[in-house]
């Protein structure tokens, strides 16, 4: 893991013009290897929507993701492909996946977030939407 982008505490790193890399941080252990297409992505829809968007989970080592109960074992986020959008309301989640549809290929719904990953691995079916 030495390669790994550790969030340090007191820093910030701009990744985007409403990104910073400690949003994406895994909190088990600070890394935040988040995929810079991904951010990319990201950005576009938090210009899309006019108002700031939540990471509730970004990346995830393997060891935090084995802790999440129902979490994939090959779970994009440990990859940092992916990331849990925080979406408290049903007008709120509308809006929101009319937009990432446009944006991703894949799209999870769950009752208190969206999942949106750019993972295209052979595991990863395409043009895909969920409910969990």
């Amino acid at each position: 893991m030495e390669d790994a982008y550790k969030v340090e505490p007191n820093i910030r790193e701009k990744l985007s013009d409403n990104f910073y890399r400690d949003e994406f941080a895994c909190p088990c252990c600070g890394v935040a290897d988040i995929d810079p297409h991904l951010v990319l992505k990201l950005q576009e829809l938090r210009s899309a929507i006019g108002r700031s968007l939540v990471i509730t989970s970004g990346y995830r080592c393997q060891e935090h993701n084995d802790k999440i109960p129902h979490s994939s074992k090959i779970s994009s986020h440990v990859r940092g492909l992916a990331v849990d959008i925080a979406c408290a309301n049903s007008p709120d989640r509308y809006e929101l996946v009319t937009l990432c549809l446009k944006l991703f290929k894949r799209v999870g719904i769950y009752s208190g977030w969206l999942h949106v990953d750019i993972d295209e691995g052979e595991a990863k079916p395409q043009n895909v939407m969920w409910y969990g």
